[in-house]
């Protein structure tokens, strides 16, 4: 696989493989030089944009930069050599991502440009040419994916493998599988930081379609779960607990052999794009645990009656609530006795959860009962969420529940 002869790593080789993955998965193409094989990407592509553009509607990115703009657009237009003059041009990067998609399909539509033959073609030299020019042109990598790497923040390990700050140049295919990449990992850019969903070594599996589903699946419900909660990474237990929950209300499964994953947080500090911050993610015990949770308060017919009902706010479950209220408590000063409770309470479950012993869930509620009580018998300083979600908590038939999954734990 070319994809080994890379003389980097991180995020855009993870971004590439993936594009691949995805590419593969959807077309079920095989990497191997045969007739109509252009048109089968190409129709391929039209069908992955057209599916992230529905995914991702309503979804927005920061504005593609001036110097990229110059770079594809306007002065050098390496794009506009590729795709041709256009009236509109993108604005930010993820219409740039599905216009790039869209040109590269009309290209090899037309046999201008050739699958196989580009994937085969990776020279390294002073700089790294992925692919071969088309129209005498090839394009530099967007600037939030090449300066996130380019930047450290102290993160020593995010230096380039490749020498000092090499070019990396990619032709049409090339910059369409890296699109594709970022739009299957792209997780939200919200708090003026973009959050990318990868995982590494994806290029070692290209060829079992199994893993391949598995781990696709895998990047689309934790990417997507990040997009609708917009979780903030500083509190790994409540950012972890806060994705597995929406992933297990909607009914989703990942299996083991997806993780780990991995978040990049990036953002811009002056005019570079730096990667801030980057997590391995393993999200087995805590989806396995609220899926469990969910399906019995379904099963035994009381989901409605525990649900936080909040004006029109509603919440499906007490935990669903205090996760809630746990990541307010993050993203706000909270004063009094009762600051950062419920954010203690959420650490203490996600550790119960991952020891993996039921005597720990067992004191870890009781300790929360304790002090939900407590907390209930104060008339003042209590929001109404708060004061909700413990009623519904202590509900006996949800305290039942609780302690009924705790044998998942240790099996």
């Amino acid at each position: 696989m070319i994809l080994y002869r890379f003389p980097f790593t991180g995020l855009l080789r993870e971004l590439l493989s993936i594009g691949l993955l995805e590419l593969i998965k959807k077309s079920g193409i095989q990497l191997i030089e045969k007739p109509g094989i252009n048109e089968e990407v190409a129709e391929t592509l039209i069908n992955i944009c057209e599916d992230f553009e529905k995914n991702l509607s309503g979804v927005g990115s920061s504005k593609i930069v001036l110097n990229d703009k110059n770079a594809y657009f306007n002065k050098t237009q390496r794009l506009v050599k590729w795709y041709g003059k256009t009236e509109e041009i993108p604005e930010d990067y993820l219409q740039l991502m599905f216009y790039t998609l869209r040109g590269t399909s009309k290209l090899l539509k037309k046999n201008k440009v050739n699958f196989i033959q580009s994937l085969q073609n990776v020279s390294i030299g002073r700089e790294i040419v992925l692919g071969n020019k088309y129209n005498n042109s090839l394009a530099i990598v967007p600037a939030v994916i090449k300066q996130a790497e380019f930047y450290e923040h102290q993160h020593e390990f995010l230096k380039p493998t490749a020498g000092r700050e090499p070019e990396i140049l990619l032709d049409p295919i090339w910059f369409t599988l890296m699109a594709i990449g970022f739009l299957k990992c792209f997780s939200g850019y919200y708090d003026k930081k973009y959050h990318f969903i990868t995982k590494e070594g994806v290029e070692s599996i290209l060829d079992n379609p199994e893993l391949t589903r598995i781990i696709s699946d895998a990047i689309s419900y934790v990417a997507e779960a990040h997009i609708r909660k917009k979780p903030l990474p500083y509190c790994e237990e409540l950012y972890e607990l806060t994705l597995s929950h929406d992933i297990a209300l909607g009914g989703k499964a990942i299996s083991p052999l997806a993780y780990p994953l991995k978040l990049y947080e990036i953002t811009l500090i002056g005019n570079a794009y730096t990667c801030i911050n980057t997590m391995l993610i393993d999200l087995t015990d805590s989806v396995s645990y609220l899926n469990e949770y969910i399906n019995r308060l379904r099963s035994v017919g009381i989901l409605e009656n525990v649900q936080v009902k909040i004006r029109e706010e509603v919440y499906e479950s007490p935990i669903h609530a205090l996760l809630e209220i746990a990541n307010r408590e993050l993203k706000s000063t909270v004063e009094g006795d009762n600051a950062m409770l419920t954010l203690i309470f959420v650490k203490d479950l996600y550790r119960a959860i991952h020891v993996r012993r039921i005597e720990f869930v067992e004191e870890t509620l009781l300790r929360l009962l304790r002090t939900a009580q407590a907390v209930l018998s104060t008339r003042s300083g209590i929001s109404m969420l708060l004061r909700e979600a413990l009623k519904a908590f202590i509900n006996h038939r949800h305290v039942e529940i609780l302690l009924s999954i705790g044998s998942i734990i240790e099996a």
